[in-house]
């Protein structure tokens, strides 16, 4: 496997770029980074994905519906394959989370694979990402990684720019259904929300190789995969700053492996389930 890389190293390009990209992200709560991972990278995830679906873990589900197709989720990849904490470790992921979110240390919170197969119709929801999570602080954000291409064909992202600076959490969407997940009443319901505004929505067309990198705020969809013969592979990693912690709460999603920590406690106090990922442990 290819050493680890950082950043610049990888892209080619100088602090000025990335600057540029934390600006974005700063402002718009999600931001598209070309490049980033290089073929071998790809080569592995795909790889790890196939062994993933092969042998799913007790939070595999089938996310399709009534409309068809197979929507494929898993996570906490890490904690039981070897090829998925491989990648976490060493590959570019770490850093560039760590300077989009400006912070001096990411911990991986979770990783997940989010697989359309060809014939699934069924649209992602409308949603954001933090009410579905033990978790409390702001230093969180999702690194989104296609392993095919996406576009509006084949499940890509749409983001309402700037959502995350709102100030509101939205309960969580069942995305079979689209309907709301109740969870605390520091939530609000999202059923009757409407992207009024067609500039305000950022389409994120991407290739393999490329990673989404979005606020755990940030409202986001993803757009079905209708065709017949084209697959939509994608594995996302959730990255989390030093001062998020765990923040249990009813109905959020479960633990499988029971964490070392006690409510309050900085999600990276567990390091054998939440590695630091960058820097990392000498």
């Amino acid at each position: 496997m290819s050493p680890r890389h950082t950043y610049n190293a990888r892209m080619g390009t100088g602090e000025d770029a990335l600057a540029i990209a934390a600006q974005q992200f700063a402002s718009d709560g999600v931001v598209v980074v070309r490049g980033v991972l290089d073929a071998a990278w790809i080569q592995h995830l795909r790889a790890a994905l196939d062994e993933a679906l092969a042998a799913p873990t007790p939070l595999a589900q089938n996310l399709a519906g009534t409309q068809g197709g197979a929507f494929r989720s898993d996570m906490y990849l890490s904690s039981a394959f070897a090829s998925f904490r491989e990648f976490a470790m060493r590959s570019p992921v770490g850093e560039l989370g760590a300077r989009l979110l400006g912070v001096d240390r990411v911990t991986l919170f979770n990783d997940e694979l989010l697989v359309k197969e060809p014939g699934t119709p069924q649209e992602t929801p409308w949603h954001h990402d933090m009410p579905y999570w033990p978790l409390g602080g702001g230093s969180v954000c999702s690194v989104w990684i296609p392993l095919d291409r996406v576009s509006r064909q084949v499940g890509a992202l749409e983001f309402l720019r700037g959502s995350h600076r709102w100030g509101r959490r939205f309960h969580p969407r069942n995305f079979d259904s689209g309907t709301d997940r109740p969870t605390d009443a520091r939530e609000e319901s999202l059923q009757a929300f409407l992207a009024s505004d067609p500039e305000q929505v950022i389409t994120t067309e991407a290739d393999p190789g490329d990673c989404i990198v979005f606020h755990a705020l940030t409202l986001h969809r993803a757009f079905g995969n209708p065709l017949p013969d084209a697959r939509r592979r994608a594995v996302a990693l959730r990255l989390v700053g030093p001062s998020v912690v765990y923040e249990p709460r009813p109905r959020t999603i479960p633990l499988i492996w029971a964490p070392a920590l006690a409510p309050g406690d900085p999600l990276g106090t567990d390091r054998e389930l939440f590695p630091h990922l960058w820097p990392l442990d000498p």
